[in-house]
Parts: structure tokens; sequence; C-alpha cells
């Protein structure tokens, strides 16, 4: 059933995007056969990011280096049947990652023993990718009003930022106990105590605003891919940088399919008016302090 399933989503990427999916095959395949021998001894790489912190522009990084995506290829097989969690993974999952070939995997998984473990017995070089949760959140409000399936969708599309902003906030998915201001607080903090215990890479996408380079170089060093130049990735990124909307971006498919926008660093300053700041820093369940990034 996997194998069907596989063909069917990239028979569905050939029929709305032929030329871009026969070119994404053909780099696929080319890095597959090309670089075998390359320096890194880190086959396999998951970025465990929160959402709206960059995650595309890690993938974006990924697809100039040795990695082959694990969830868009059609090189690799991606089956996602049976997770515990939307944003989960699953020793299945992960049995379909190929030993000897290098593969980038990003998910916005939030922290558990479970989750890191299973990725630990397939020897993954860990990222985290974090960002201040009031930007974020601003951000992910964005999302909602621009994406017609996010089940929040239609109960703020109407609203005024103020009011659908803290309705994004308190209300809860019909499949969790939390609400999101909860969720994504502990998203971070819980990554960032384990990241910063184990040494994994942790990456603020206010780094990336601040000195994209150097935030490039992080990712070369950690991952043993020193021979190649961040300053061309970084030169290519920006050349081949999606300017569509975010609307659009959600409308398209396969790795067409863009949830970025903007990305604006401290837009909350100007966003966050006496109403919200109330019900944030009365809610917040710990310290903002905890989970900011420091300058």
């Amino acid at each position: 059933m996997k194998f069907l399933l596989h063909l069917a989503k990239h028979l569905k990427s050939f029929i709305f995007y032929p030329f871009k999916t026969t070119n994404w095959f053909a780099k696929d395949l080319k890095k597959d056969i090309f670089f075998k021998n390359t320096i890194s001894k880190y086959r396999f790489v998951w970025c465990a990011g929160l959402p709206k912190s960059g995650t595309t522009l890690i993938e974006n990084i990924f697809d100039y280096l040795p990695y082959v995506r694990f969830n868009s290829s059609i090189l690799r097989i991606y089956d996602t049947r049976n997770l515990d969690h939307g944003h989960g993974i699953s020793d299945k999952m992960f049995t379909n990652i190929p030993e000897n070939k290098y593969t980038f995997l990003k998910t916005h998984t939030h922290f558990s023993k479970k989750y890191e473990d299973i990725a630990i017995k397939k020897n993954a070089k860990i990222i985290i990718s974090v960002r201040d949760l009031r930007d974020m959140l601003i951000s992910r409000y964005y999302h909602i009003k621009s994406d017609q399936n996010h089940w929040l969708h239609n109960k703020l599309k109407n609203l005024n930022f103020s009011d659908g902003f803290l309705i994004s906030l308190k209300e809860k998915p019909p499949s969790s106990s939390e609400n999101s201001l909860t969720y994504y607080y502990f998203w971070i903090k819980n990554w960032i105590l384990e990241g910063k215990k184990k040494n994994y890479l942790i990456l603020w996408f206010e780094e990336y605003k601040k000195e994209p380079i150097k935030y490039i170089n992080k990712i070369l060093e950690y991952t043993d891919n020193k021979n190649f130049s961040a300053e061309k990735i970084y030169d290519n990124i920006k050349n081949n940088r999606n300017t569509n909307n975010l609307s659009q971006g959600l409308k398209n498919y396969g790795r067409s399919k863009s949830t970025f926008r903007k990305g604006a660093v401290g837009e909350w300053y100007k966003l966050f008016d006496n109403k919200i700041s109330s019900y944030f820093y009365n809610n917040i369940p710990g310290d903002i302090k905890d989970i900011e990034f420091d300058n």
C-alpha cells in the first residue's frame, strides 16, 4: 500500500508540475549518484522546527547540499500513516530512510523522549529551529487567515486583527487540551532544554535575519559540510526566493507549496495592543525570558 500511495503522490506532482517534477527527480538522482563519497559522515539530518520559524529556509539550504528531501522525493518513501500526532514521527516512517544515502527531513514535531529516541536510533543529526514566540504566533495568525482549510479559518476570517489574534491564542484544536499559547511555549522551551543538554544545533530565525552567512555556516559546520560555500548558498536562496504571497503559495503542490511570508523580526512590538499584551503575559505558562532569543 505504501508504494502505491507514494507513486500516486508523485504522479499528482507530475500532473500539476511536469517540468518541475522532472527537474526535482533529476537533481535528487544526481545527488544520490554523485555525492556517495561526500566528506560528511552524517547521512541523515532531521530538523525539528517550530512552525513559522524559517524551516522552509532550512529546507532551501539543504537543497544546495548533498541531501535529498525525505518528504518530497520520488527516491524516498515517506509514510505518514498511523502517527500519534499530526506532526509526529514513527519508527515505521524512519525505516524507509536509506542507510547509505544523504537524506534530510523537516517536521514540526514537538519534543518528546519517544520522538527523540526514534531519531537517535536512526543516527539522525538533530537540528532545532525556533523563533520568538510572539512573532511566530503573529505569523501563524496570518497563515490561518490565508489557509481556508485550517480548522480556525472560519472563526477569525472576518474579525479585526486584535480580536482574531486573541482567538488564535485561546482556541484549542479538536485533538488537544492545550491552546496555542501553551503548546508553542513548551514546544520552544522543551526543545531548547534538550538541545542544550545534548549539544544539538539550535537555530533562531532572528539569527538568519541578522547574520545570514553566519547562520548558514553554523549548519555547514554542524553537519560537516564545510567544503560548501555559505556565500554561494545565500546568493542562490536570495535569487530564488519565491515572491508569491502566502495565499498563492498555499495553493501550490509538492515542493512548490510555500508557507513563507515576510518574516519580520519584532513585528509584535507594533501589533500587540493592551488587550493582546494583557492576555499574553497573564496566560503564558512560564517566563518569557526562558524562550527569548538572546542577542
